[in-house]
């Protein structure tokens, strides 16, 4: 199953090896003291879609009542903040309105995730991983359950970008591109064929916006 995800939200548990980068950031959030550590809020902007090699196609929507994807977490704040450990955190994860083959999907993730920042800032955007990264996908109607990690249990990675808020009161986002992920298929109740098998590859595509919960008009944070 290649699954490619239109819209996830994040922030969550410390990668199991210690990246090759170790750079420093400033994180910033309006109304927050300097240094410290922030709640802050996640939800997709648009729907989820994930595929797998295999050909399975998972698919979550928003609807008047729930959005697709909504995340809780944690942020560091402060200036000159060494990554690594993580700038932050997911610790809270949902994703609801979920199909594969028009069949009803339950999408449970294991947490914490990390995120953390492998690389500089550029024009307002900053290269970004989510590390720790590991779920479950589970069609009932099928009697069919595969777990997505990493090569072990916690290694699960997933790249992106994240873009500083375009204005006063703002949020950031998160997007996650289409890009090889570490992330693998564990089969723990077989699905049909075309759906996914074991081994097969993830790769997710996403928009998650962010807002601070104690920031100025819960503007998400700008990282520099």
């Amino acid at each position: 199953m290649v699954l490619a995800v239109t819209a996830v939200t994040a922030t969550a548990t410390a990668l199991t090896a210690t990246p090759a980068w170790a750079l420093d950031h400033n994180v910033f959030m309006p109304g927050v003291p300097s240094p410290s550590t922030q709640p802050v809020t996640g939800e997709n902007s648009g729907s989820i879609t994930a595929v797998t090699s295999s050909g399975g196609i998972l698919t979550c929507v928003d609807t008047g009542a729930s959005k697709a994807l909504k995340a809780t977490g944690t942020v560091r704040v402060g200036t000159r903040v060494l990554d690594p450990p993580p700038i932050g955190w997911v610790t809270g994860l949902t994703f609801s309105n979920c199909t594969v083959s028009g069949q009803i999907a339950v999408v449970t993730p294991q947490l914490p995730w990390s995120l953390s920042l492998p690389g500089p800032t550029a024009s307002g955007a900053t290269a970004a991983q989510l590390g720790g990264v590991r779920f479950t996908v589970s069609i009932p109607a099928m009697g069919c359950s595969v777990r997505f990690q990493g090569l072990s249990s916690g290694n699960g990675t997933i790249n992106g970008v994240h873009a500083n808020p375009a204005s006063a009161g703002a949020a950031s986002t998160l997007s996650l591109p289409f890009s090889v992920a570490s992330l693998h298929a564990i089969v723990l109740y077989p699905c049909p064929p075309g759906i996914v098998r074991g081994g097969d590859q993830l790769l997710i595509n996403g928009v998650i916006t962010l807002r601070g919960v104690n920031s100025t008009a819960n503007e998400g944070p700008t990282i520099t």
